[in-house]
C-alpha cells in the first residue's frame, strides 16, 4: 500500500512539473534524496534563437527550493565581542515559531528583532517596549546623540502604558482622556469641534492640559508648593 501511495505521489510530481509550462516536456528527479531535478525543454524551430541560458537564470531567481514563512533573506554576520568572533544569523522579515524549531544551533535568550508587533505578540508589552528604547536610542546614536534613559522610558512607557503598542499619531492619541492634551498635539480645530459636539470635559490633570490652562504642571518642581519667607 506504502509502495502504491509513493508511486502515486512520483507520478503526480511529475505530472505537476509537465503541465506548469508547455515548454516541459519531460522531468525527472531524485526520488530518495531529493538533491537534484533534471527536465527537458521542446521549442519550436521558429524560436531557434532563443537565449536559453539567460532564460533559465531568469526563472532560477524565481525559483523557492526552501523558505521559512515570514524571512525573506537570511546573512550570516560575523561579530567581534570580548568572547571573540561570533556568527550572527541577520534575517529580513521575522518567523519567531520557527526559530524555537533550532533551539539545538541557536541562542535563543540572544534572540531580538525590531518588529514591535512580533515581540510584543510573543514575549509581551513589557519586552516591546524594551524593543522601543532600543531602537530610538540607535537612531539617536547614528548621529552621535547620546539621549538620557530616562527621555526613552518615558516616551516606551506612553507608547505601551495601555498593553499594546501605539504609535505617536493623531490616531493613537484618540485614547487620551484629557482633549486639550489631544488639541496640543495634531490636528486641533478636529479635536476641538469633536469635543465640543460631545461635551468632553477636561479635568487640568495632564501636563500638557494644564499648560494650554496657563497653570503649574502638578509634576517635577510642580508637585510641591513653596512658601518663601518673605520678611
Amino acid at each position: 500500500m506504502e509502495i502504491e501511495e509513493a508511486i502515486q505521489d512520483f507520478k503526480q510530481k511529475i505530472e505537476f512539473v509537465v503541465l506548469s509550462s508547455s515548454n516541459i516536456a519531460d522531468y525527472k528527479y531524485d526520488i530518495k534524496r531529493e538533491l537534484w531535478c533534471e527536465f527537458t525543454l521542446q521549442f519550436g524551430l521558429l524560436n531557434s534563437k532563443i537565449d536559453l541560458t539567460s532564460l533559465i537564470e531568469e526563472h532560477a531567481k524565481e525559483t523557492v527550493v526552501h523558505c521559512v514563512p515570514g524571512i525573506n533573506r537570511c546573512l550570516l554576520k560575523e561579530v567581534k565581542s570580548q568572547q571573540g568572533p561570533e556568527l550572527h544569523i541577520c534575517t529580513e522579515g521575522i518567523n519567531i515559531l520557527e526559530i524555537f524549531l533550532y533551539a539545538d544551533i541557536l541562542d535563543l535568550n540572544r534572540l531580538y528583532s525590531n518588529d514591535i508587533h512580533a515581540i510584543a505578540n510573543m514575549y509581551g508589552i513589557e519586552a516591546a517596549n524594551k524593543v522601543i528604547i532600543k531602537e530610538i536610542k540607535n537612531v539617536f546614536a547614528a548621529y552621535g546623540i547620546e539621549v538620557d534613559y530616562r527621555h526613552l522610558s518615558l516616551l516606551a512607557d506612553y507608547m505601551t502604558f495601555e498593553g499594546t503598542y501605539k504609535a505617536f499619531n493623531r490616531r493613537a492619541i484618540e485614547t487620551c482622556a484629557s482633549c486639550l492634551q489631544q488639541m496640543s498635539f495634531e490636528t486641533t480645530m478636529s479635536f476641538l469641534v469633536k469635543a465640543s459636539l460631545q461635551g468632553a470635559y477636561d479635568n487640568l490633570k495632564s501636563p500638557s492640559s494644564q499648560i494650554v490652562a496657563g497653570k503649574p504642571i502638578s509634576c517635577g518642581s510642580g508637585a510641591f508648593e513653596l512658601l518663601y519667607k518673605l520678611f
